[in-house]
């Protein structure tokens, strides 16, 4: 395996635990993204309509307003933890190209302490997509007015992912049935976003 090989292989258990201890730390817990957020952010980046560079996106993981520079202890720390979300990204990106089918959020794949601890993760992840989703929204308005070949407005893959952000402080409270709802509609939407925007570039 080259080095460049190295920058595509999935993050191990060990590594998304070093990648969240890393952004929980003091002095970045209060403007970083936590691992959900991330997960989400990553999703929308490459299930999305438009490619963005790492270095327009990468300030952000570590301040969502992007206001300030990434602050590390060491150089060898910054390599380490820029490839760890590099690797994130490309591992998440593959998967669409692999098997949009397969993709699962990261909270789908955890365990949690308690349900208040797990609605939290679904809320993190669901902010991360929006905020993804910012960084190009004139590039996403098409999905906005577009319908599928049943006569259905394709915007409708994105409900699910902006009731469970509570963004809309108009939306009435969901219900913990209602939330479950949603939340097992997550998969099916980001895979049908992916396969929107190639259909919808194919079609330019």
């Amino acid at each position: 395996m080259t080095p460049s090989d190295d920058l595509f292989k999935p993050l191990s258990s060990e590594e998304l635990d070093e990648l969240e201890d890393f952004l929980l730390l003091d002095g970045h817990e209060d403007k970083s993204m936590t691992l959900d957020m991330l997960d989400g952010f990553l999703a929308a980046l490459a299930a999305g309509p438009s490619l963005v560079m790492p270095s327009e996106w990468l300030p952000m993981v570590l301040d969502v307003e992007g206001r300030t520079p990434p602050s590390f202890v060491s150089p060898e720390e910054a390599a380490r933890i820029t490839t760890l979300i590099i690797r994130y990204m490309n591992a998440t990106a593959g998967v669409f190209e692999d098997d949009p089918d397969s993709y699962q959020p990261l909270y789908d794949q955890c365990v949690f302490g308690d349900p208040e601890e797990e609605e939290f993760a679904v809320k993190a992840w669901a902010l991360g997509f929006i905020l993804g989703m910012e960084l190009r929204w004139d590039d996403w308005i098409p999905v906005f007015d577009a319908v599928d070949e049943e006569g259905d407005s394709e915007v409708l893959l994105l409900t699910p992912i902006f009731l469970l952000s509570g963004t809309d402080e108009n939306q009435p409270e969901l219900t913990e049935e209602d939330r479950e709802s949603w939340r097992e509609l997550i998969p099916e939407s980001v895979s049908g976003l992916y396969r929107f925007w190639q259909m919808y570039r194919a079609q330019e």
